[in-house]
This record gives structure tokens, sequence and C-alpha cells, in this order.
């Protein structure tokens, strides 16, 4: 019952831009992408060939690191609507972070393997 008075609230704090940047929704999903992030890194031919050679140690410090900054920078520029309807729905939250580690992937890599 009291769940229902929580939604108008949520709706409210991710649909107001000064609470966008810090929404509940951004940080719920940030541990979902960063998951995914190491899943694909591990996958990842560039990854295997740019770690080759690195103690596993360092490797799994390099990628807390790149899928750090992938969790922080996934999300930017998400509508505030998609980024509610990933919290309810699971094909949304999935494609979703799909979307987000392919546009911020490269990037994160490029800043911490150079």
């Amino acid at each position: 019952m009291k769940l229902k008075f929580l939604w108008p609230v949520l709706a409210v704090s991710l649909i107001n831009p000064a609470c966008a940047d810090t929404s509940m929704t951004q940080k719920a999903l940030k541990p979902v992408i960063e998951y995914q992030c190491g899943q694909e890194l591990k996958d990842s031919k560039v990854w295997k060939m740019g770690t080759y050679f690195m103690a596993e140690a360092n490797k799994q410090h390099l990628q807390q690191k790149v899928c750090g900054c992938v969790g922080e920078h996934a999300l930017e520029g998400v509508p505030a609507k998609t980024l509610l309807k990933a919290t309810i729905d699971e094909e949304t939250k999935k494609e979703l972070t799909r979307k987000a580690i392919a546009n911020s992937l490269k990037g994160c890599m490029g800043e911490f393997i150079n």
C-alpha cells in the first residue's frame, strides 16, 4: 500500500533536472552496468591483448577502474523517463545497460590503458 505513494516522489525526483545526475535510478543501475562491463571486458579481444602480460591483481584493479568509469558516465544523457522504465522493465534495463556500456567503454578503456 505504501508503495503507491512512493512512485510520485520517485517520478518527480527523476524528472527534476536538478536531481537527474544523482537520481536513485542511476545509483540503482550503476552496479548492474559495472557488472556487465566486467563481463564484456573479459570477452573482449582488445582487453585480452592489452592485459596479456599483466599480473592478475593488476588486471582486476584496472578492470575496477575502467568499469567504475563506465558506471559513472554510461547513463549521462539518458532521459529520466527511460531510466524510470528501466527500473520496472527487465528488457528495457538490459537494452539500456548494453547501449550505455557500448557508448562509454571505449573512452574509459582508452583513458586507463594509455
